[in-house]
């Protein structure tokens, strides 16, 4: 029987079938990865940001401050090519509220309330609570450019990210 939402009711046990596209979700993996040296190459509050298949962006609570996309692009290869490890943990909610330096993101607070936090480190570089997916080691996230640098405000500066596009044109 339908539920409110027109979507078939489901009961608490009863099996269902899911399907993944892989090649989207693996895309997002990387590019959120990315998204994550991103932050600890510019190791300023994020103010906002938004994670692609192709592309990504952060933006960054910033003064002028300079910003040169081949040097911050020289550092995302480096740390990429450092093959991190990339590693989830938990953490109890005191903890993380007796570390506050380890929220970057001034507008979206981590999933508190169930008692625990879970931190993403990428060993070496960066380590902050984050709910999305991520890749095994920064190998795979592969190349990676920084496209645009935008002033959004006095203090406001978006950094664009993409994956190269494929031989041949986009996908």
């Amino acid at each position: 029987m339908p539920g409110a939402d027109g979507a078939a009711g489901l009961k608490v046990g009863e099996p269902v079938q899911v399907m993944i596209d892989w090649e989207l979700r693996y895309a997002r993996m990387r590019m959120h990865t990315a998204l994550h040296l991103l932050s600890a190459v510019l190791p300023y509050p994020v103010t906002g940001g938004a994670v692609g298949d192709r592309d990504g962006r952060l933006d960054f609570d910033i003064p002028e401050a300079g910003l040169d996309k081949d040097e911050i692009t020289a550092k995302l290869a480096e740390m990429i090519g450092a093959g991190a490890e990339v590693r989830a943990r938990w953490i109890t909610n005191a903890e993380l509220d007796a570390k506050p330096e380890l929220i970057k993101t001034m507008s979206v607070k981590p999933p508190m309330g169930t008692g625990r936090v879970r931190l993403i480190e990428i060993v070496g570089y960066d380590l902050q609570p984050c709910g999305g997916t991520h890749v095994r080691t920064t190998h795979e996230i592969g190349d990676v450019r920084v496209t645009q640098i935008e002033k959004k405000g006095r203090q406001n500066r978006r950094v664009r990210i993409a994956f190269p596009a494929p031989a041949g044109g986009s996908p």
